[in-house]
């Protein structure tokens, strides 16, 4: 008998050769899934294809100043947030000019007398997507910049929630939960979002870089935690590792009464912890002691929200919103703090799976992880009693100066992640007795939350606002139907269990009405602008007579008789462009907004009780009212605000109109930025930019003496006359150096040499990661494990 013939093989249909493999395609359904994500991306962004690509609340900027307001302007869209267009985009745009000149952004040199930039943490001039950012024209990088954050939030999640176990479309919904949730989107292009952005990478290598031997992991590990480092705002950094280590410390647990310790694993866990750190250290060895001698780091007790705050991680608006109208030119906002510290919003969809994964799977280390996370975060985040116990051990371990409302985020973070296992567990396992218990458990949560919140948006409050309340219980409200609908289906059993395609259209509309919620929610928040700093007459007018010389201001805030508040130095009163905005237009001001103003900087000011120890923000805007004054610090003009008298010893030299009134611009007689104190004689010298960061003064004697340079006096500058080093101090918070006899010319440079010792770190980080790559291909190789994410560290 002859043996069977095998069928021919099924030639692929001619003309579609690739279809076939990329149905075969093991990694198909993840790369659709971070393609939707970047979809999600592109649809949160697209006001900017209408209203401009300037990501900035303009409006809000231009009437920081007489010089750029406008009289009769509209309200403002966003009457909050206005730290994007006085600090992010500013010092971004100073970022991408510098790099496009081909130098590193060491230095600020309009700011005041000069702040860092590199290492003020905020600038993140060499965060990831800053460094995207850069290759791409000036007027779109800061929008890549932002676009780039949004989508890596939504990848870093999307990535975690697949290591614990998640398929593709679970987990796709804990990305763009965690992407679009309100604190999150929020606060896009601030700085803050930076380092958050790679929580979800952090996680997820975290427990790769443990569970898996080889390197790959660890150095993604080692990237994920440079990269957080890089994205600025250091005050992010201890909320990280708080909920991390709940999250981590309380699944590790779980995992270890499940089975056992690998030692093996937490060496790699933390040499890619460490190699990480060596990567950022150029940024944190360097700024980390400007931060500590900042008026920042001063401490003070930070308690939290209102647990009352709690209803706002259920929906959005519910204590109003920061958006002007004509009707309520300052918007409708009447919650705690500001609307950008309290909006926490992930919705009813996602909070109904979250509690599904509680219910139903609490057993598992992800989950009980997970959940420690959450428990957390809110705990730091909101305050329990008056007493604020936990918020008082922060401050006692040395965190009172950080916001710990701003840990919302990592709540948001973790609620993202349970909804992504309940969505998983939802529909691999509906109709087991369990899922079924479970999610009419979760739904009848979700009623009673929803209900409770109708319950309050009435009472002792005014109509407008429980108007608003109501209002924003619209949402929730429909999402119910759509939790009820997935519970019913969940329950059903296994001989009524429903088809394929109807399981899929159910998962289809929890994803869609999730995605929708979010994008509407958030998408009206953010603001646009095709022109962020308009160069109106009166900024041409003051760009024109001034050039390149030191602009001092006089708005009368001379003194502070409520230290209580902002006032003196730091109280802004609309004269001259704001602080750091002038960044943009390229004028130097004697004033400075930055969270690494060293207190020396408020200390040197001489004039008694003008607000140095007063609370409020890193501003220093001081009145200079005297040529003497201005003369101390370089300033070779004024600018005095309407009705104030001419700073005493100054000559006018243009008045120039705006719709409050005429400010007027005095020259200052011998003012300069470099003087040399020589024989009992004040010298002016000639100094020129040597590129950023440095400069060459030619002095006018040759018989030495003390080379004043009016440049704020931090760590890292260096003088040398003829390539022999000179000795710098610091005198009244500016530079002073000792210039021996015969010296013409001085150089002055800045590079700490903390930065300079953090790149020799990186370097040495980065060679050891490759060695260790290149001798892992043939030292033990062992045997490759082929699978997904989830295989890889599932549970």
């Amino acid at each position: 008998m002859s043996a069977p013939v095998a069928p021919p093989a099924v030639a692929p249909a001619p003309g579609r050769p690739g279809l076939g493999r990329l149905r075969r395609w093991r990694h198909r359904d993840d790369a659709l899934a971070i393609g939707g994500l970047l979809l999600v991306t592109v649809a949160y962004l697209a006001p900017a294809f209408k209203d401009g690509a300037a990501f900035a609340p303009a409006d809000l900027g231009r009437g920081l100043s007489f010089l750029t307001s406008l009289a009769h302007a509209a309200p403002n869209h966003d009457v909050v947030n206005g730290d994007i267009i006085t600090q992010s985009l500013p010092w971004h745009l100073l970022d991408w000019r510098l790099v496009h000149r081909g130098e590193l952004p060491l230095w600020n040199g309009l700011a005041g007398t000069g702040m860092p930039q590199l290492l003020n943490f905020e600038s993140a001039a060499l965060a990831l997507p800053t460094l995207v950012s850069y290759l791409f024209p000036q007027s779109l990088s800061f929008l890549v910049a932002v676009a780039a954050t949004l989508f890596l939030a939504g990848c870093g999640a999307y990535v975690c929630c697949r290591v614990l176990g998640a398929r593709p479309g679970p987990a796709a919904l804990g990305g763009v939960t965690f992407m679009l949730s309100g604190f999150f989107s929020g606060r896009l292009g601030w700085s803050i979002t930076g380092p958050f952005a790679f929580t979800g990478f952090l996680a997820a290598f975290l427990l790769l870089a443990y569970r898996r031997p080889g390197l790959r992991h660890v150095v993604g590990l080692a990237a994920s935690v440079a990269f957080a480092v890089y994205g600025g705002f250091p005050e992010a950094y201890p909320l990280i590792a708080i909920g991390l280590a709940a999250f981590l410390g309380v699944g590790g647990l779980a995992a270890l009464a499940q089975g056992r310790l690998e030692l093996a694993g937490i060496g790699r866990a933390l040499a890619g912890s460490l190699a990480g750190l060596a990567l950022a250290a150029p940024l944190w060895l360097g700024g980390l002691p400007l931060l500590r001698a900042s008026t920042r780091s001063g401490a003070h007790l930070s308690a939290g929200l209102p647990l009352s705050a709690l209803a706002l991680v259920v929906t959005q608006g519910y204590d109003g919103l920061p958006l002007g109208t004509p009707a309520h030119p300052q918007g409708t906002y009447f919650g705690p703090l500001n609307y950008f510290e309290t909006a926490a919003y992930v919705g009813v969809v996602a909070l109904f799976l979250a509690a599904v994964a509680l219910l139903a799977a609490w057993r598992r280390p992800a989950v009980l992880g997970a959940a420690a996370g959450a428990l957390a975060s809110a705990l730091v985040a909101y305050q329990l009693g008056s007493h604020a116990p936990v918020q008082r051990l922060l401050a006692d371990v040395g965190l009172g100066a950080v916001a710990v409302q701003r840990m919302l985020v990592l709540l948001a973070f973790f609620l993202a992640v349970l909804a992504a296992l309940g969505a998983e567990a939802l529909w691999a396992r509906a109709g087991e007795r369990r899922l079924r218990v479970a999610s009419g458990l979760a739904l009848a949560l979700a009623v009673l939350a929803v209900a409770a919140l109708w319950a309050k948006s009435g009472g002792s409050l005014p109509p407008a606002d429980a108007a608003v309340r109501r209002r924003s219980l619209a949402w929730p409200s429909a999402s119910l139907l759509v939790v009820a609908a997935v519970a019913l289906a969940a329950r059903a059993g296994p001989r009524r269990a429903l088809g394929r395609q109807v399981r899929a259209a159910l998962a289809a509309l929890t994803g869609g009405a999730q995605v929708a919620f979010l994008l509407v929610a958030g998408v009206g928040i953010n603001s646009y602008a095709r022109d962020p700093f308009p160069v109106t007459p009166a900024v041409a007018a003051l760009a024109r007579r001034v050039g390149t010389g030191l602009v001092a201001l006089d708005g009368g805030n001379v003194a502070c008789p409520s230290p209580a508040g902002a006032c003196g130095v730091r109280q802004w009163t609309d004269t001259g462009l704001y602080p750091e905005m002038n960044v943009a237009y390229g004028i130097d001001e004697l004033a400075v907004h930055d969270p690494l103003i060293p207190k020396a900087y408020f200390d040197a000011w001489p004039v008694p009780d003008a607000g140095q120890d007063a609370g409020g923000t890193n501003l220093f805007a001081p009145a200079v009212t005297s040529a003497a004054l201005a003369r101390r610090y370089g300033a070779a003009y004024v600018l005095a605000g309407p009705h104030r008298p001419a700073p005493a010893g100054t000559r006018l030299v243009a008045a120039i109109p705006t719709h409050a009134g005429r400010l007027r611009l005095y020259a200052v007689p011998g003012a300069s930025r470099f003087s040399l104190e020589a024989g009992g004689r004040d010298l002016p010298a000639s100094g020129r930019s040597a590129g950023d960061a440095a400069y060459q003064v030619a002095l006018p004697a040759s018989s030495g003496g003390t080379l004043v340079a009016r440049i704020t006096a931090v760590p890292g500058w260096h003088a040398s006359a003829g390539g022999r080093p000179l000795a710098v101090r610091a005198v009244d918070g500016l530079l002073a150096v000792e210039v021996p006899p015969g010296t013409r010319s001085v150089t002055l440079r800045y590079f700490p040499a903390l930065l300079g010792v953090g790149f020799l770190l990186a370097l040495v980080a980065l060679v050891a990661l490759v060695l260790a790559g290149v001798l892992g291909r043939f030292v033990a190789p062992g045997r490759r494990r082929r699978g997904s994410l989830v295989a890889s560290a599932g549970g």
